[in-house]
């Protein structure tokens, strides 16, 4: 996959994008083409690469854009948009971006650029990562540089390569994502349609297209699979018989599903609790959410705060439905919770107006360890939270499981955000190179059989 991308992002470069086509099929015996159709649960409004709740990005922010650097679980570091690894020029550590980048949009990229990209997702979903990163600046005479100061070049292209401090144009707008990805994103009232990069930084994706439709709940998908109208099934291969000809779906993890607790969930606002309460889930309540295997339930699930509003993003129908299940079980009577979808936004200003007492939303991984789900899962509780870690990460972790890393936290893991399902066997998905989730850009579909 890596040399993939390396090897199309050179014949762009040296012989033009009007023979990317003929190369790619020359790389491999992979076909060049090919359209999937799909409709899924979840928002089609928006995607922010640096956001550390956002659903879609879960889902597709790496189909449209690349971290600086990567690193694959047991690779170092190296760069991807990078034109090398960073180095020392004095005191200082400097980063080049190589030059000639442009966005699907045709947008030029440079160092302010990286700048821009660097400092706004230190104000998301990637301050526990970057916090030891000081503040990039210009470089004096190379436009397509950033100078980062004193810091250990390693640890730098680590910190960069996390998925949350994607390369973004400093106007990135998130209804109208643009970035150097696989695919071009396109944002309409049908959903979002990904097209084929043909500018794409690391080599433009094999299928010419992806189309998702927004599902208003969890049927839709498995109906439109069993129709045969779409080409893939979301935790299904069909919602009253499975289709014909279809093959399981299983990609692993895109993001953890959290509930948080808050200032007015009153005592049951301390450390531990959610996870606690997590816990005592009775996992058959939860099966057929498709959020992963649970484990038995131990404990006692009554909520003993006041009567709360659990909420949950309204434009997010399969977080919905998982907070539906979830707030009967809590609930006792005088402790009622109540299952309340808002605007995601809305989500966000309660909780900095300390005005929420229980929400679920989805969190990604900041990168591939356990500790880089520590640091996720913290800056979820608060970003103060997340950056005291990353400034003195705990020595001699020995959990590895999410659920595992809670127990001092205000945000316990309810289960994963899993790619999963039902698929027509001409679509083969690629997996992520860290090991969960999907690679779009490396996927593709069989040409169709001529029948005489």
């Amino acid at each position: 996959m890596i040399a993939r991308r390396r090897f199309l992002a050179g014949m762009a470069s040296f012989a033009g994008i009007s023979a990317l086509g003929g190369s790619a099929r020359a790389l491999g015996r992979t076909p060049f083409g090919g359209r999937i159709a799909m409709h899924l649960p979840w928002p089609t409004v928006g995607i922010d690469p640096h956001d550390l709740r956002d659903p879609t990005a879960a889902l597709f922010a790496s189909a449209i854009a690349d971290s600086i650097f990567a690193a694959d679980p047991g690779v170092a570091p190296y760069p991807t948009l990078a034109a090398a690894m960073p180095s020392r020029e004095g005191a200082d550590t400097v980063v080049r971006l190589r030059e000639g980048l442009k966005t699907a949009r045709g947008v030029a990229l440079d160092g302010r650029d990286l700048i821009a990209s660097v400092e706004r997702a230190r104000t998301r979903g990637a301050a526990s990562v970057l916090v030891q990163v000081p503040r990039p600046l210009a470089h004096k005479s190379d436009p397509f540089a950033a100078v980062f100061g004193a810091i250990d070049p390693p640890h730098l292209a680590r910190a960069l390569a996390s998925p949350l401090c994607a390369l973004l144009p400093r106007r990135f707008d998130p209804g109208a994502p643009d970035a150097t990805g696989a695919f071009r994103a396109d944002i309409s009232a049908a959903g979002l349609t990904l097209t084929r990069n043909l500018l794409a930084a690391r080599g433009p994706s094999f299928l010419d297209e992806i189309v998702i439709a927004p599902a208003s709940d969890l049927k839709t998908s498995l109906r439109s699979f069993e129709a045969e109208t779409d080409d893939l099934g979301w935790l299904g291969s069909g919602l009253h018989d499975g289709r014909k000809g279809a093959v399981k779906m299983e990609l692993g993890r895109a993001a953890w599903i959290v509930m948080s607790t808050g200032p007015e969930a009153g005592p049951f606002n301390l450390p531990g609790v959610a996870q606690r309460l997590i816990d005592a889930l009775p996992p058959e309540r939860l099966a057929h959410l498709g959020i992963g295997a649970l484990p038995a339930a131990t404990g006692d699930p009554a909520w003993g705060g006041p009567p709360a509003d659990l909420l949950v993003d309204e434009a997010s129908p399969h977080l919905v439905e998982v907070a539906r299940a979830v707030a009967p079980i809590l609930s006792r009577p005088g402790h009622e919770v109540t299952a309340t979808p808002i605007a995601r936004a809305e989500i966000a200003r309660r909780r900095a107006r300390g005005k929420a007492a229980l929400a679920i939303e989805i969190v990604r991984a900041v990168g591939p360890t356990p500790l880089h789900a520590l640091f996720s899962l913290a800056t979820a509780e608060d970003v103060t939270r997340g950056r005291d870690l990353g400034r003195a990460p705990p020595k001699g972790l020995t959990a590895t499981a999410a659920r595992q890393l809670t127990s001092d936290l205000r945000v316990g893991v309810l289960g994963e955000l899993r790619i999963t399902g039902g698929a027509i066997p001409d679509i083969v998905f690629a997996r992520s190179t860290s090991g969960e989730g999907w690679d779009l850009g490396a996927s593709f579909r069989r040409p169709m059989k001529r029948t005489s």
